[in-house]
């Protein structure tokens, strides 16, 4: 029996050694596990503020991205208001062309009228000037030549008077 006790204590002590091995190697299991879920919760804290901020950089990337669309819409507006706005501007500018463009050649066809009646004037001014210079020319060739009558019925009264009194 006193084997069979020494062999059981020995069963026991030995069940008692390799519990108390168990429980260090839980304990040392526990500890590990704990600074594991230390660590675990640490990278999910990490992590929660990772995504947090992410999120809030999402949200203002969001902000930004609908502020430039706003700002796109806005100037795709503006361009084609500009747009409208040019070629209502270039259909002026056309008409305002054409307009002037008649204008000028009006103002060429009554230039040219003008020089022509002018030119007509001044021939006619030129056959006047003809005329009345031909008149002269006559008028001073009737005054020459009474002036000659004269001067020889002058003479011929002078020459008259002359015989009168010598006789």
């Amino acid at each position: 029996m006193e084997k069979v006790m020494d062999g059981f204590e020995g069963l026991v002590c030995q069940a008692m050694e390799e519990t108390q091995k168990q429980k260090e190697l839980a304990k040392a299991e526990i500890q590990k596990l704990l600074k594991e879920r230390d660590q675990l919760t640490v990278d999910l804290n990490s992590m929660e503020k990772s995504f947090s901020d992410l999120f809030k950089r999402s949200k203002k990337q969001k902000e930004v991205l609908e502020g430039y669309r706003k700002n796109e819409e806005s100037l795709k507006q503006r361009v084609e208001d500009y747009r409208v706005r040019m070629e209502k501007e270039g259909q002026r500018y056309q008409a305002l062309k054409a307009h002037t463009e008649e204008k000028l050649r009006l103002a060429n066809e009554e230039i040219t009228q003008v020089r022509s009646k002018a030119q007509a004037e001044a021939l006619a001014y030129q056959a006047s000037l003809r005329k009345a210079q031909m008149q002269i020319h006559s008028l001073e060739k009737t005054v020459e030549q009474r002036t000659k009558e004269k001067d020889e019925l002058t003479r011929i009264c002078d020459d008259l008077i002359s015989k009168m009194e010598k006789i």
